[in-house]
């Protein structure tokens, strides 16, 4: 086996990483995790009201419910997984998603299925009240998604203002959590301490993530990026890396 040791491994991850994040390859990924969510969220709903079905007919054989409650919990479990692989792909991030969430995804699947139970059933009765409530739990987190959208992106287009018309500065971290060897990441609140335009020494407190190879430590510098005509509003505050610049340097620990 051949080796190089003329390539810094850390900068070559870095650049992988770096051309992964919005590829298609990650995107095809999120697909499928959210199509085996949906599957299996169906599947087990279903294989429920087939159990009911088994019951109303005094049948012995209830091969869809089997396969349902078979199939469905490792579909949704796997599917996470792919989910969120592809989408720490792709959007570079440890708990990122682009889109829908995958919670949306799963209680669709679980409306639908039981939509598809309770119409098999040969009588409903009061049963129409669990599909009800599933696709109403279903369009809230729909409605959630769509808000927490526009949000991001106004918060997004008030970066790219910051970054036209606001003030870079160094600032130093005075506290952020330590992680246990086996975390691959830390999702947490950082603390640096920056001193403003007209020499105020000033603390902001803000939560972001990071993955273990880009965990700072405290005393490290950054660089902070803030509005030099409110420098109290911790809302238009933006941490970043040492020699952040541009949109993509200060929302790589925060969103």
């Amino acid at each position: 086996m051949k080796y190089n040791n003329t390539i810094d491994p850390i900068e070559a991850r870095k650049q992988r990483m770096a051309r992964q994040k919005g590829s298609l390859g990650a995107l095809v990924g999120i697909l499928i995790g959210h199509a085996m969510i949906l599957l299996g969220a169906v599947f087990i709903t279903r294989a429920i009201f087939g159990f009911l079905e088994q019951d109303m007919l005094n049948s012995d054989e209830p091969p869809f419910a089997i396969f349902g409650m078979a199939a469905g919990l490792p579909l949704i479990i796997l599917g996470l997984f792919v989910h969120t692989g592809a989408s720490r792909k792709f959007t570079g991030k440890l708990f990122s998603s682009p889109g829908i969430g995958s919670g949306t995804v799963l209680f669709t699947g679980f409306s639908i299925g039981a939509w598809w139970g309770v119409l098999s059933l040969p009588a409903q009765g009061a049963l129409w009240i669990i599909p009800l409530i599933l696709t109403f739990i279903a369009g809230l987190l729909s409605i959630y998604g769509i808000i927490f959208r526009i949000r991001k992106s106004a918060k997004h287009n008030m970066l790219a203002s910051m970054v036209k018309d606001g003030k870079i500065t160094t600032a130093v971290i005075t506290d952020i959590p330590e992680i246990d060897p086996s975390c691959g990441g830390l999702i947490g609140a950082i603390t640096v301490k920056f001193t403003d335009m007209a020499g105020v020494d000033r603390w902001v407190q803000k939560v972001g993530q990071w993955k273990r190879v880009d965990l700072p430590k405290t005393g490290d510098k950054v660089t902070l990026l803030y509005d030099p005509q409110f420098p109290e509003n911790v809302s238009r505050i933006w941490i970043g890396p040492s020699g952040s610049t541009s949109i993509t340097d200060f929302t790589l620990w925060h969103s």
